[in-house]
């Protein structure tokens, strides 16, 4: 993803997500199309500042940057306890990723889930 006119795999991150929620005992990310269009704005607004910005009360969010495959992200979120937490947290998902080469990271990726 570290490069311009990447595509992310959506059914690959969420088969990721999804096994690791099943191994937890939750059920799988429903997709949605609303939260994966708010996730890529805010994933745009991430690698233009820099910084994590403000999410919309009530859903949850996941924030990384860096990492260059959606399994380095979902590493380095699986091994944080609070990150961990959040990932079997909601019922839908939306994810996204923004690459940037002008930004000190280069991609920037953003989960937000929702009950």
């Amino acid at each position: 993803m570290d490069q311009a006119g990447a595509r992310l795999d959506e059914a690959a991150a969420y088969s990721i997500l999804n096994q690791y929620r099943a191994t937890r005992g939750v059920p799988a990310f429903v997709p949605d199309p609303a939260l994966t269009t708010q996730a890529q704005q805010l994933a745009q607004a991430y690698a233009t500042s820099g910084r994590p910005p403000a999410v919309p009360s009530g859903l949850g969010s996941r924030f990384s940057a860096g990492y260059t495959t959606f399994a380095e992200t979902f590493s380095g979120w699986r091994s944080s306890p609070t990150d961990a937490q959040a990932l079997v947290a909601g019922q839908r998902a939306g994810l996204a990723v923004v690459y940037d080469p002008n930004s000190e990271y280069g991609t920037h990726w953003v989960l937000l889930t929702s009950s």
